[in-house]
């Protein structure tokens, strides 16, 4: 198990690094990006969520907190990413007892679902810190893992642009 949990983060740190080159890949290279483990996500309203589930669409994965003020300053920037049409899923861990995420993003004005106690999961993916995201594609692979903050860096709504065109061009 712990051989597991050093080849993800070992994939993590080498596509974290490879991913803040710019890079101009086409879409039929794509499977060089890690694939992301199935999840079992327990959602705030108590209902199962398998990222298997989403496989077919692109999707974004932020690991947060209550308490974080960094996730706070993302999180507009992420509700606007969610309003165009990507799926955000906040997915809480490192809570304290008593934190109800669901309620501290509704009273934010965000509308994107959370996950809960998602502490083993962020452990699974070798994920440490807050604020942590990750842009999924539609064939479950990860594009992008970025611990920014900064609701107007660039790349965010570039990678939500690139995953959202990949839901154009399907209809199309």
């Amino acid at each position: 198990m712990k051989q597991l949990f050093i080849a993800i983060a070992l994939i993590f740190i080498s596509f974290t690094s490879y991913s803040q080159e710019e890079s101009t890949q086409e879409e039929s290279t794509q499977e060089t990006y890690p694939k992301l483990p199935t999840l079992n996500l327990q959602m705030a309203d108590g209902s199962p969520l398998n990222t298997q589930d989403l496989l077919g669409q692109p999707y974004v994965l932020h690991f947060w907190a209550t308490w974080c003020p960094y996730c706070k300053k993302l999180q507009p920037a992420l509700q606007k990413i969610d309003d165009m049409g990507l799926k955000v899923i906040a997915v809480s861990f490192k809570e304290d007892d008593d934190a109800t995420p669901a309620k501290a993003l509704s009273d934010r004005g965000y509308t994107f679902k959370t996950a809960v106690k998602a502490d083993a999961i962020a452990q699974q993916l070798g994920i440490r810190g807050t604020p942590t995201t990750l842009f999924v594609n539609k064939e479950g692979n990860v594009i992008w893992l970025t611990n920014t903050s900064n609701p107007e860096d660039a790349n965010l709504h570039l990678k939500a642009r690139t995953l959202l065109h990949s839901i154009d061009m399907a209809t199309e």
